[in-house]
């Protein structure tokens, strides 16, 4: 796990906003959020060569930016909420980069939580650790945008898919123990 603070420039911050508003957005109402999975133009190849020089000292293989993937989780598109997952796919590394928010909604990894600042990132195995958001009553105008890059190896490709666990799975009982017990603190 890394956390990075000012992870873009001014310039790659444009590029990802001007690539999102070009972008064909789906709402996901059971989480919450407005999403674009494939942002080809997000990144250019020098935001690309910057972000494998901050991910290469984090992990052994040679890892690709696979996809971008943009959100928006705001009241717009339903009842953001983000409960005690793996991601169940192939990413070895994502980062996970808080373009913009006008809120605080922390993130959880595993027992631990993390708050993020705009322009900052937290880099992580999202199917190594278990990752969800706090309980957070978002209000009218509440938003967090967030960048999601995952990374990995286009060459031997990892298999999570094992790891789509239901939420009732026992897999999840201390950290929902945790979220839960923040929740009588917020």
């Amino acid at each position: 796990m890394l956390l990075v603070d000012n992870i873009f420039s001014k310039d790659e911050l444009n590029t990802i906003k001007d690539s999102v508003l070009k972008s064909q957005p789906y709402i996901d109402t059971a989480l919450g959020r407005l999403m674009t999975v494939y942002l080809k133009d997000a990144l250019s190849s020098k935001t690309i060569d910057k972000l494998n020089n901050i991910v290469k000292n984090l992990t052994n293989p040679y890892l690709k930016i696979g996809g971008v993937t943009y959100v928006e989780y705001n009241l717009l598109y339903g009842v953001p909420n983000l409960p005690p997952h793996f991601d169940g796919d192939s990413t070895d590394l994502i980062i996970n980069v808080q373009l913009e928010s006008n809120t605080q909604w922390d993130l959880g990894l595993d027992l631990e939580t993390y708050r993020l600042k705009d322009n900052c990132a937290l880099i992580f195995n999202p199917n190594e650790q278990i990752h969800w958001r706090v309980h957070k009553k978002f209000y009218d105008g509440e938003y967090v945008k967030m960048l999601f890059i995952r990374l990995s190896n286009p060459d031997n490709p990892s298999d999570y898919s094992h790891l789509r666990y239901s939420q009732n799975h026992a897999i999840f009982k201390d950290v929902k123990e945790f979220r839960d017990s923040l929740k009588s603190k917020n």
